[in-house]
């Protein structure tokens, strides 16, 4: 079969106007909800009373940085289902901005940063950066919560003159000391008359932060500082997502770890292809936090999952047989779908010489026998399989003996659940770099893989699972 290039270039630039929008957990969520409900998904809320049906598309989000989205099958049998699930995550290295965020130094007004997740953090130096994420407010009697996207620069790391280094061989910034977005000065402030703006009484939250910083959230957004609670922000490179290379193959982007995997599942889980029959439930969870230890009411290491795949079946299911929700999870299947270390070129030595993947190359099974990873011989085989069906290729990956190895939310889910689990991702460069690369071919593998598991999965021999 001839690669079809013009559909792997149409799913790549959908990813790259996604990725461009999708600064923070919050927009990530936001976005996802707008693709669903025009994909004629219903949103549920956790605090309400669900109704379900037969063939019926839904989700629901947690603290609007995790969402979870499902198509329930139109032959659902309550005696006779189980889960198709999909798991990635939201969340991406970055900094953030500080509950007292104010720092000045020199003349110059800094913010103060915390670091999340563990991110190569000399990338962050000389790049034009801007904030945004959630604001929580008041509005007359209510509470509400509101997004933020600065779009222009507005800070930025600088770096320090190679001149001024004793050791010019080496960076090792220090993430306390060193890693200080700069995004204004006092001098220029008088040169053009703008003496410095301090509130009338100003509230406790606005004591924590630059009155200007405040007054651009005001203007952006009409919101009074006087009216805010609280923020929950995130610095962002300014720099969209781009293509690169003669040819154009590689993607170059903020947070592909893992959005790329968040876009495709959802994009599968949206597909007209997903929900002509069947009985199963095909699920999509995008969780928050992983990049932290997944530790928190809507992190993967959570009971969000599992207590609402019961919920699922319990408001879907009259009267079952006492214990088929429990051979529905013995039947059920997740992936975790995270991306794969590409071999650089550069640094070739740094990979196994037996599984050396490649980007723009197929998926990458990903196994690591310590448990890092939750793949085994049966959730590798059936992944095997539906690959062969879909005409995708696969490449297998382990981490050298003498390296240590990152881990996903797969050995939680599995472990959360019970159900067989599998780590899958893309080939990428630079994970956690402010600026990772992707392949554009692997848009396509990983969209068709995810659409043929969730049309499949349910159809193989699942005797393997209850062995």
């Amino acid at each position: 079969m001839q690669f079809p290039l013009n559909l792997a270039k149409q799913l790549t630039k959908e990813f790259i106007e996604f990725v461009n929008k999708a600064v923070t957990p919050f927009h990530v969520v936001e976005l996802s909800k707008q693709r669903l409900l025009n994909s004629g998904f219903q949103e549920l809320n956790e605090n309400d009373n669900w109704k379900l049906q037969k063939g019926g598309k839904y989700y629901f989000t947690r603290n609007l940085t995790t969402i979870v989205a499902f198509v329930v099958g139109p032959d659902y049998d309550q005696n006779n289902t189980g889960f198709s699930i999909i798991g990635a995550h939201t969340d991406s290295p970055c900094l953030r901005l500080a509950p007292v965020s104010k720092l000045e130094a020199n003349g110059f007004q800094q913010t103060c940063v915390s670091t999340y997740g563990g991110g190569l953090w000399h990338t962050w130096f000389d790049r034009e950066l801007t904030l945004a994420g959630r604001i929580i407010h008041k509005q007359e009697n209510q509470y509400k919560s509101s997004l933020f996207h600065y779009p222009n620069p507005l800070l930025k790391i600088p770096n320090l003159a190679i001149h001024l280094t004793t050791d010019r061989n080496s960076f090792s910034p220090n993430t306390e000391t060193n890693l200080r977005p700069i995004f204004s000065q006092d001098s220029y402030a008088t040169l053009t008359g703008e003496a410095k703006i301090e509130q009338q009484q100003p509230t406790s939250f606005e004591k924590k932060h630059y009155s200007k910083l405040l007054n651009l959230i005001e203007q952006e957004t009409g919101i009074k500082s006087s009216d805010i609670i609280d923020l929950d922000f995130y610095f962002a490179d300014c720099q969209p997502a781009q293509l690169f290379g003669l040819n154009q193959e590689f993607i170059s982007s903020p947070r592909i770890d893992n959005l790329f995997s968040s876009f495709f599942a959802l994009l599968a889980l949206a597909s007209p292809e997903v929900n002509q029959s069947g009985s199963f439930i095909k699920l999509v969870c995008l969780h928050d936090h992983e990049e932290c230890g997944s530790q928190s009411a809507q992190g993967a290491d959570s009971t969000l999952l599992s207590t609402n795949l019961r919920r699922i079946y319990d408001v879907l299911s009259t009267n079952p047989h006492v214990d088929s929700f429990y051979k529905a999870l013995q039947r059920s299947f997740a992936i975790s779908a995270d991306m794969a270390h590409s071999i650089h070129p550069n640094y070739s030595d740094k990979h196994q010489q037996n599984h050396r993947v490649k980007m723009n190359e197929g998926i990458v099974i990903k196994v690591n026998h310590n448990q890092r990873y939750a793949t085994d011989g049966v959730s590798s085989s059936i992944i095997r399989v539906l690959a062969d069906q879909a005409q995708v290729p696969i490449q297998d990956f382990i981490v050298k003996n003498d390296s240590p190895c990152g881990t996903t939310i797969g050995p939680i889910l599995s472990s959360q659940t019970g159900i067989k689990t599998i780590d899958v991702g893309c080939g990428q460069w630079g994970m956690h770099s402010i600026r990772e690369t992707a392949g554009v071919a692997d848009t396509y593998y990983l969209e068709r893989l995810f659409v043929e598991f969730f049309k499949s999965y349910e159809t193989l021999d699942h005797k393997l699972l209850g062995q």
